[in-house]
């Protein structure tokens, strides 16, 4: 999906179970609002318990979040009318996460090793690597509609990059 995600979506995401593709959305979300709240309790802004809770909101954010932004992109697409399921899109959507999860998974490794706040060099850089499978997907649902898919897609990463960067306060 990484290196090729529109042969992935055009040939391939019929065969991934969705509950595994939502797997992957659901643990990249979790290691960055990891990164947030290790950047946070770090600086001293969060207690032990917050970090805990921004961690636990980024597997709710990556499951449900994406689930329902690929639902919101399914239906302004018109997908069913090219026979494209719910299913197809919220598991074509997460699996475009995969780039997030190394991200991810590298910005807390280099947290936790050498002290760095990397949910901005990191977590955003992975999110924003996503954009590209996500473009592929809706494109592919929208009947190849590249100017729609592009602003539909540019909307989709608005709302979650807003998303993150409102939850992330949350409670402070």
């Amino acid at each position: 999906m990484i290196a090729n995600p529109g042969e992935v979506i055009k040939n391939q995401m019929t065969q991934v179970p969705w509950l595994f593709s939502l797997l992957v959305s659901g643990l990249s979300f979790t290691l960055f609002f990891l990164q947030t709240g290790l950047d946070m309790y770090r600086t001293g802004q969060i207690e032990v318990l917050y970090l805990i809770l921004i961690t636990v909101l980024g597997l709710l954010y990556g499951t449900v979040g994406v689930a329902l932004i690929a639902v919101l992109a399914w239906a302004l697409s018109q997908a069913s009318e090219r026979n494209y399921t719910i299913k197809w899109a919220i598991s074509s959507f997460s699996l475009g996460y995969s780039a997030t999860l190394v991200y991810a998974l590298l910005g807390v490794i280099f947290s936790l090793t050498l002290g760095w706040k990397t949910a901005v060099a990191f977590g955003v850089t992975g999110v924003l690597w996503a954009l590209r499978p996500a473009m592929f997907t809706i494109r592919q649902m929208s009947g190849e509609r590249v100017a729609f898919s592009i602003v539909l897609t540019t909307l989709c990463g608005a709302i979650l990059l807003f998303g993150w960067a409102q939850l992330g306060r949350f409670g402070f």
